[in-house]
């Protein structure tokens, strides 16, 4: 089998994590074709084949990136081709240029406009919510997974407060800036945002106006998420949408609970009580603090998740029901 991989994508994050361990794990057993930009060329396996196109980055109804895409594809001739993310999928999806070819799509989170999918032989969902919102469309679930870790929690500095742990791109979808405002009514804890994004200056100014700023580290992008998860006391998603984010399921492996705005795949899937809605930084502010206050009695709630992620969210069982959708999806045309 070969899987072409599709990413329209010009910075690191929670999906582009996704594609890349998804490959590297798909390498063993098929051939794989990563067209993407090429800030990816040295993220992936050497079994992995690369093949930079930066033209992905332009307006995805650029003609002449059609054009061109359409004839990479040509040659590469893949048994499937798998987009990731809206704009990816959305160039595949043009009627006609493509149609020849059997095509799969990862779904990260809910999307307003969802019709262009209706061009895909099969949707993959990343959470049941996710799926459920896609009805008449043929949709597998497929969740995301991380690679098994036994490192053992690290505790943090002696005499310090709580550690809470909030990671993702600085977009506003990602809602830093309600986090920020929770933040000024929980005094008793500090704060370490990881990642990079176009929000970063006006987050750490609105830090500032806030009075929580020494209180708030930003660390930009890190690639040692795994460690940092394991020094930390919480994690607080703030999101204004969100499918099943990864670095949920990194939270979980790291044995972590998790205080999260009720969106997406977190409905159904996390504790009722750790959610709160979403634009509402009162809530926020008090479920962490309910946490804070008794986090070994908070964390009770996630023994079962805890034991579910290393049962079922791992790299390995991603990249197997990944590969059961391929061959379900080829036979279903070869029929």
């Amino acid at each position: 089998m070969h899987s072409c991989h599709i990413i329209a994508s010009a910075a690191a994050g929670g999906m582009e994590n996704h594609l890349i361990a998804l490959c590297n794990g798909l390498c063993r057993n098929q051939t794989v074709t990563v067209v993407a930009a090429d800030w990816f060329l040295d993220k992936f396996h050497p079994d992995v084949r690369v093949i930079p196109f930066n033209g992905l980055l332009s307006s995805r109804y650029n003609p002449l990136t059609l054009i061109r895409l359409r004839r990479l594809i040509k040659q590469i001739a893949p048994d499937l081709i798998h987009a990731h993310g809206s704009k990816a999928a959305t160039l595949i999806a043009v009627p006609r240029l493509f149609d020849a070819f059997v095509r799969v799509t990862t779904v990260h989170g809910l999307k307003r406009r969802t019709s262009f999918l209706r061009a895909f032989d099969r949707v993959i969902a990343v959470s049941r919510t996710v799926a459920n919102a896609l009805a008449g469309l043929p949709v597998d679930v497929v969740m995301n997974g991380v690679p098994l870790s036994d490192d053992p929690p690290a505790p943090g500095p002696a005499n310090q407060p709580p550690l809470v742990i909030a990671i993702g791109r600085l977009v506003p979808v990602k809602g830093f800036d309600v986090l920020l405002r929770a933040w000024v009514e929980v005094p008793s804890a500090r704060l370490l945002i990881v990642g990079e994004g176009p929000e970063r200056t006006a987050l750490e100014s609105l830090s500032r106006q806030l009075g929580v700023s020494s209180r708030v580290t930003f660390a930009g992008f890190r690639a040692d998420v795994q460690s940092l998860l394991r020094t930390a006391d919480l994690m607080v998603i703030a999101s204004r949408r969100e499918g099943l984010p990864l670095v949920l399921i990194e939270a979980l492996h790291a044995r972590r609970p998790v205080v999260s705005t009720a969106v997406g795949g977190m409905l159904g899937f996390l504790p009722p009580e750790t959610l709160v809605p979403s634009e509402n930084p009162a809530a926020l502010a008090a479920t962490l603090n309910t946490a804070l206050a008794d986090l070994p009695a908070y964390g009770t709630s996630f023994e079962a998740l805890w034991a579910f992620a290393r049962r079922e969210l791992t790299d390995d069982a991603m990249v197997a029901r990944t590969e059961a959708v391929y061959r379900s999806v080829l036979a279903a045309r070869c029929v």
